[in-house]
């Protein structure tokens, strides 16, 4: 997973150094909040995520030319609308808001699942259903604050690559979370009717 995601760290990170790449408050903090991003996604590897088999490489290498050439078409697409007339509605601030709720909500999620499969590790090797937090409402949260993240960088930058690739993230997030949703009924035959698959209440 750090061959999956370094690179679009890097690339971040590095736009800050390419001179006329990062000019204005809004091109700034898209780049430094794909750089958090990301770089959350590391450390998330290295100190957060306990992983229940191994990643193929190129698997990995398709998933990290995904990110690398959406961060970099996000920088370079608002790059290009740079002499564009403003947005009527500055969603900046907004975006970045939507964006820090979803990095929030996504670190601590994972960090559930975490403790979840660390209290596997005993003798009870079996499957668990995820408790705390939203996962009293959907089996996916973890999902719904990763499409929040994308969706602020849709509205910090305010292009249309970076609306379609939120909406990609969103659409391929939400059959993932069905797809859990149905695997969770499957398993457990307790599983309670009320839980969501990504939206509390609504679906």
């Amino acid at each position: 997973m750090l061959v999956a995601y370094a690179p679009a760290l890097v690339a971040a990170a590095a736009s800050f150094a390419v001179p006329g790449v990062v000019e204005g408050a809004r091109a700034q903090l898209l780049s430094a909040a794909l750089a958090v991003h990301f770089l959350k996604r590391i450390l998330e590897v290295l100190f957060v995520h306990r992983y229940s088999g191994k990643m193929e490489l190129a698997t990995a290498a398709t998933i990290s030319a995904s990110y690398l050439l959406g961060t970099v078409n996000m920088i370079y697409a608002l790059r290009l609308s740079r002499d564009l007339p403003d947005p009527a509605i500055d969603l900046l601030y907004p975006g970045v808001f939507v964006f820090t709720v979803g990095i929030a909500g996504n670190v601590y999620h994972h960090y559930l699942l975490s403790r979840l499969r660390a209290d596997s590790r005993g003798g009870d090797k079996g499957y668990k259903i995820p408790k705390g937090g939203l996962f009293e409402l959907v089996t996916c949260p973890h999902y719904l604050f990763e499409i929040m993240v994308f969706f602020g960088f849709a509205m910090i930058s305010q292009t249309v690559f970076a609306l379609a690739f939120a909406s990609g993230t969103a659409a391929y997030l939400t059959g993932r979370s069905c797809a859990t949703r149905r695997w969770y009924d499957s398993k457990f035959e307790e599983f309670p009717a009320n839980i969501k698959a990504l939206v509390p209440y609504i679906f």
